[in-house]
């Protein structure tokens, strides 16, 4: 338990209040599918994970959120007293978790402002990440450009009746409050995704928190991603060999909408196709092979191994083992 606090906002702490974390901190132990935290009926408490993987689920839509892997600092929006919580948790694998009281958090937070910042600062992006993976038109690009993206936001605070500068297309996250559009009056509430319309105007009712979003820097991501698919294609060729990363794992869940391919550090949810090359993808069997053993054509092919190496998941080892996406 020694090393369990040196990471991520807790390192901040001091070396008192650590020792203070660790004397009230409960070991709990999770079974591979065993429910850590329940949508909207969390009780006060985040979790250390120490050891193993979770999988974070939106579960109304039923769909992956994200992969943590230890160590990492989760459920840490109950200090901010949320009133329904972002997702529900469930274990990937066996973990270990040290269970903290949300109360012990906040009376650290108000003890200690720079631990309070960068809890804040976490907290808003966690938000921001789910907000765009569930409730954008964003929520079905590659996990990675919606990951950069939620980086991007821009957190903006409002106060009653304040306009909101911007540029037409810019879009907006409703964190709290409330936005009106002022030529018909129509209300964006909290957690509602609006994109700017041309000539339109906006203003706080209230206080309000907002993420802003700019088109120019999706625009920018989904060409520096489709530029790096497009270097690795042009790089695979008839004799190219890929080969999967070590300790991969290969969940099939239709409430995915695809696969979901994971090692300890990348994941990414492929279409089924891909997902049918798997069992092949080790390094010794070339792009003709593949589609013999599974009936595709070379385009798709290409594509799906193309779709594993840039996001972390694989290697054309017979030509560029080095390769690193971006």
């Amino acid at each position: 338990m020694t090393d369990a606090f040196s990471f991520g906002p807790l390192a901040l702490l001091d070396a008192a209040s650590r020792d203070r974390l660790r004397k009230l901190a409960r070991k709990r132990r999770l079974k591979a599918g065993e429910l850590l935290i329940h949508e909207r009926s969390a009780p006060d408490e985040a979790f250390v994970l120490t050891e193993g993987t979770v999988r974070v689920i939106g579960t109304l839509e039923l769909r992956t959120l994200a992969i943590v892997t230890a160590p990492a600092l989760v459920g840490e929006l109950v200090v901010f007293d949320e009133q329904e919580k972002s997702a529900s948790v469930v274990a990937d694998t066996p973990c270990n978790v040290l269970v903290l009281p949300g109360a012990a958090l906040r009376e650290l937070m108000d003890e200690q402002p720079v631990f309070a910042v960068a809890m804040r600062e976490r907290a808003d992006l966690i938000v921001a990440d789910v907000f765009l993976k569930r409730q954008s038109p964003l929520r079905d690009l590659p996990s990675d450009i919606v990951t950069s993206l939620a980086s991007q936001l821009r957190a903006r605070m409002l106060a009653n009746d304040q306009l909101v500068e911007g540029e037409d297309d810019d879009w907006y996250l409703v964190r709290r409050g409330t936005l009106r559009r002022l030529d018909d009056g129509e209300r964006a509430e909290p957690g509602d995704f609006i994109q700017r319309q041309r000539g339109a105007r906006y203003a706080a009712d209230g206080e309000t928190w907002i993420y802003e979003l700019r088109l120019a820097d999706v625009a920018r991501e989904i060409e520096r991603y489709q530029k790096r698919l497009r270097e690795i294609k042009g790089r695979l060729e008839d004799d190219s060999r890929v080969r999967l990363r070590p300790n991969m794992t290969v969940v099939h869940d239709t409430r995915l909408g695809g696969a979901l391919v994971r090692d300890r550090h990348n994941r990414a949810v492929v279409s089924e196709y891909v997902a049918a090359l798997i069992p092949a993808i080790d390094g010794r069997t070339d792009v003709p092979r593949l589609m013999r053993l599974t009936g595709m054509a070379r385009g798709p092919v290409i594509e799906g191994l193309s779709v594993l190496i840039a996001a972390g998941l694989a290697t054309d080892e017979s030509r560029w083992p080095d390769f690193r996406p971006d």
